[in-house]
Parts: structure tokens; C-alpha cells; sequence
């Protein structure tokens, strides 16, 4: 499965990043998916699940929080193609 991350917002607007696995996102250089200038992030901010055919969205208790469907997520949640998410300031959106 590929997916695309779509990033809408901020000092990377515009970039797509691309994974194909479980991955972490976060301000650290060590996250497969960096984002480095959003100081909204913590250094482990959250994490995409890969479990073809699905994938999910969770919060690593983040201090500034991930959002999804307009509200803070305090767990995990499934992802449906094309869908939008915030993590700290910056707005993504995930494609497969």
C-alpha cells in the first residue's frame, strides 16, 4: 500500500511525502515523517498505522494535540482515503 501525505499548511505547504509502513511524525530528524518547522509538534507527535487494507491515525500524547474531523484525538482513529487531519499547526491530507 503507498500513501501520500499532502502537506497543506506551514513552512512545507505543498510538499508530499510519501510511505508505505507504519510511521512516526514528529519535529525530531529520527520520525519517518519530519516536520521540522511547525513548533507546535513534539518531537514524537503521532503515528500512522499501516494494516493494509487499513490505516489509522494516533495520537502519542502530544502536547499540542492531533485533530481529526474537527475534534482532538485522544486514541486511534480509521482514516478514509482523501481525508484531512491537523497535527499542532499544520493541516495534511492522506491519499492511497
Amino acid at each position: 500500500m503507498r500513501i501520500t501525505l499532502e502537506l497543506m499548511s506551514g513552512a512545507q505547504d505543498g510538499e508530499v511525502m510519501k510511505i508505505s509502513r507504519t510511521s512516526t511524525i514528529g519535529r525530531e530528524k529520527s520520525n519517518e515523517i519530519p516536520l521540522q518547522y511547525d513548533r507546535y509538534i513534539s518531537r514524537r507527535h503521532a503515528r500512522i498505522i499501516v494494516n493494509d487494507p487499513l490505516v489509522y491515525l494516533e495520537d502519542l500524547s502530544s502536547t499540542n494535540g492531533t485533530y481529526y474531523d474537527g475534534e482532538r484525538l485522544t486514541g486511534r482513529v480509521q482514516l478514509e482515503n482523501g481525508e484531512h487531519c491537523r497535527i499542532g499547526r499544520t493541516w495534511m491530507q492522506i491519499n492511497w
